[in-house]
């Protein structure tokens, strides 16, 4: 199926989303507080805590407020179309997959992006403008360099939420009921929110190599701020395509295990 055929697709994702939001403006507007409150919450525990040390990890404020931004810039993707994701493992459980078998475009695509959120859109131009503010209160907003990296960083971190997301819920297939794909979310939420080298060297590895949990924050964010070299960044990229294309194709695999509520 073309690349064209999957825009239109999610093209109509959004026009139904759009729609359904629309007629719900309480939900609308709460969700963004909510959002908003989740954004607030995290920049004041940092930026409290700085205010007692002058670096954590080896990483100083600017340079976590970059890293924040990317959190919250990852977030903003996975809350405007892969909110779906929450619904696995009771969609799969009641046999509710049915319509993604009509193969119109890739059963993944189909399933974990068919709920847009027009809220999220919004939460998506606040931690735009959170980034941009990181990037200057860092002093490397106006660099050419931050500007050709900063595209490459933002892809890769969202790239890296589609195949930690999918990889998650290839549990369910074989555990049904069991939740271990929203456990897994939450098991590994905690490591995703703070920079990896406060941990050992293997379990860092092990983060960005095995579960690139930390490719949606701590490795963008190294990027963007020249903690990484570019032929480091470049093999970490190829790498995590590779990993992407092995998920996607794991989860195809165990998608031969569901049984329709028909069946």
């Amino acid at each position: 199926m073309s690349f064209v055929q999957h825009l239109r697709i999610g093209r109509q994702f959004a026009r139904m989303g759009v729609a359904r939001k629309t007629q719900f403006r309480v939900e609308f507007v709460s969700q963004i507080v909510m959002d908003t409150v989740w954004y607030a919450t995290h920049v004041s525990v940092f930026e409290m805590l700085m205010l007692h040390t002058q670096s954590l990890a080896g990483w100083s404020l600017p340079e976590l407020r970059v890293f924040l931004s990317f959190l919250f810039v990852s977030d903003a993707l996975w809350m405007a179309w892969m909110g779906k994701s929450w619904h696995f493992g009771r969609d799969l459980k009641d046999g509710n997959l049915d319509p993604i078998r009509v193969r119109p475009a890739s059963p993944i695509f189909l399933y974990f992006f068919q709920s847009f959120s027009l809220e999220a859109c919004v939460n998506g131009a606040i931690a735009a403008g959170y980034l941009v503010w990181a990037l200057h209160s860092a002093g490397i907003l106006a660099e050419p360099r931050t500007w050709l990296i900063l595209p490459w960083a933002i892809a890769l971190c969202w790239w890296a939420r589609v195949v930690v997301t999918v990889l998650f819920s290839i549990a369910e297939f074989y555990l049904v009921n069991s939740d271990l794909g929203m456990f897994a979310y939450e098991l590994f939420l905690g490591p995703i929110e703070r920079p990896l080298d406060v941990f050992g060297r293997r379990v860092k590895q092990f983060l960005l190599l095995v579960v690139p949990v930390g490719v949606l924050t701590h490795f963008p964010a190294a990027m963007v701020l020249g903690r990484i070299g570019p032929l480091e960044a470049a093999a970490h990229s190829a790498w995590l395509v590779l990993l992407g294309l092995g998920v996607f194709r794991a989860w195809r695999a165990s998608f031969r295990r569901y049984e329709s509520a028909l069946s």
